[in-house]
């Protein structure tokens, strides 16, 4: 089978970070298996994000509403294509369904760790190996196809001179002079969120010893750029909900680093080149997150004993204060910067 891989299928629906580490999969596959067409099939208010991808063939976009008898259909049409290996990298009952209906191909899920996560959650029993990440882990299902010391590709993202001049453009509406870095501040539940009035500080004192502009970027509903923006002594450029998935990334692509929350973004810079600051509270390495460029860093209080929490930070946390983030303080934050010799 393994010479003979001419055309690959990968699933993966959500979310934008898990989409972004998928394209180290991608990546891995097309450097051993350089001939063989490899598609992708996600979510079509992600879809966005793969495009003009220099591994990916064709990309099928899933509406999220999309009920069972479409979700069959599709994976009906995907057995006749005739695919020699159909990867599902997300293995959910939206994944499940379609997979069920591809029975002339090959077809390989992901197993998730769920029992170690159940461990490391309730009972801060870690039986994760040590050198565990998500790319290391969505290569798991391929150990059979690829050589033994096989090497882990890096993720990857396209994008256009003409989207990066655009998003230049954009910025300098706002009276852009000169270099600026990326916030993104905003995260799907409010206990992996730092606060505004840190946000805040860190920005000022980042315009006093760089004399860099801060970009707040984020979803209609991040309010907490607001806060930040209304906080900071420091001008800002905050344009949470006013840019689409590709004209985001293109901003994000040109500056001298990123800094939020654990969330897709932050994985975005990365692939993008560009160093990240990531702030993890609930979450952590064996969660998802974490950091693959040398001159990235990540910012979490290893000693906490409750941490992490939760796959997503989903779990309201249940002492008196939420310590892994209320002790993340500015300094750690500029000395992570500092790092970055600006």
């Amino acid at each position: 089978m393994k010479n003979k891989i001419r055309s690959i299928l990968i699933l993966r629906f959500s979310s934008i970070g898990d989409i972004i580490q998928t394209t180290s999969v991608i990546g891995t596959l097309k450097s051993y298996f350089p001939g063989t067409r490899i598609d992708f099939m996600t979510l079509s208010k992600f879809a966005s994000l793969l495009t003009n991808h220099k591994n990916i063939n064709k990309i099928y976009d899933v509406d999220i509403n999309d009920g069972f008898f479409k979700l069959k259909n599709i994976g009906l049409k995907i057995d006749k294509i005739g695919y020699d290996l159909v990867l599902d990298l997300h293995n959910t009952t939206r994944s499940r369904i379609i997979m069920s209906y591809v029975k002339k191909t090959e077809t390989i899920k992901i197993s998730k760790p769920r029992w170690k996560r159940f461990n490391l959650f309730m009972f801060h029993l870690n039986f994760f190996s040590k050198d565990f990440s998500v790319r290391k882990w969505l290569h798991e299902p391929l150990h059979n196809f690829l050589p033994s010391r096989y090497q882990i590709s890096r993720t990857y993202l396209s994008l256009t001179d003409l989207e990066k001049q655009k998003a230049l453009e954009y910025l300098k509406s706002f009276d852009l002079k000169g270099n600026y870095y990326v916030i993104t501040p905003g995260a799907a539940w409010s206990q992996k969120r730092w606060f505004a009035n840190q946000y805040s500080k860190v920005i000022d004192r980042i315009n006093r010893k760089y004399n860099l502009s801060a970009v707040l970027i984020g979803g209609e509903n991040d309010s907490i750029c607001d806060e930040i923006s209304f906080k900071t002594q420091t001008k800002v450029i905050n344009i949470r909900g006013q840019t689409s998935l590709r004209e985001s990334l293109a901003i994000v692509s040109q500056a001298n680093f990123i800094l939020g929350n654990d969330t897709g973004f932050l994985h975005a810079g990365e692939s993008l080149g560009i160093p990240a600051i990531t702030i993890l509270g609930p979450t952590s390495r064996e969660t998802g997150a974490g950091i693959f460029l040398k001159k990235s860093s990540v910012i979490e209080h290893k000693s906490l004993w409750c941490r992490p929490c939760s796959q997503n930070g989903s779990i309201p946390c249940y002492r008196k204060e939420q310590y892994c983030m209320t002790e993340i303080k500015s300094d750690e934050i500029m000395y992570a910067i500092n790092k970055l010799n600006l």
